[in-house]
């Protein structure tokens, strides 16, 4: 340990801003605007053909997309003042609900045959639920991860080199 107090730093925080009617109403509009935009992209969008879930595919590049814009977003806000309802509206609510972690986690069910027509006290089904959708989250996070990066490198200065 450093031998500082672990309180000091957050008493040296600069305070927050209050919340306010303007930032609830843009993650609102925004969190409506995003999950429509993630909805039409993976549902009406067709996949190929020999998909195992509808949608699998695009869900994957709309994840990614998310964290690459996510990315850009808070590379972009870093140089430019951009009004707290802004980018807790885009941010928050457009891009956060735009990326979904539980659909991923749901397809991965689904691929690994343990949706809804696998019998629930299988051993070897939960056991392989476990593995698919810890696979399907590290290998999302990994290339979220990888996408958001971009993202913030993209949007930084000199970032594209």
């Amino acid at each position: 340990m450093n031998g500082r107090d672990p309180g000091a730093a957050r008493d040296q925080d600069p305070p927050r801003d209050p919340l306010t009617a303007a930032m609830v109403l843009a993650v609102a509009a925004g969190g409506m605007a995003g999950t429509l935009a993630r909805w039409l992209l993976v549902e009406v969008l067709p996949s190929p053909a020999d998909s195992p879930v509808p949608g699998w595919f695009m869900l994957s590049g709309v994840n990614l997309l998310g964290a690459f814009l996510l990315g850009l977003l808070t590379a972009l806000a870093s140089r430019r003042s951009l009004p707290r309802w802004l980018r807790a509206g885009l941010g928050v609510g457009v891009l956060g609900s735009f990326t979904s972690l539980s659909a991923v986690v749901l397809a991965a069910a689904l691929v690994t045959g343990l949706g809804p027509p696998a019998a629930p006290g299988e051993p070897a089904a939960l056991a392989l639920t476990a593995v698919g959708v810890v696979g399907a989250l590290a290998l999302s996070a990994a290339l979220g991860t990888a996408a958001a990066l971009a993202g913030l490198r993209a949007g930084t200065p000199g970032g594209t080199r």
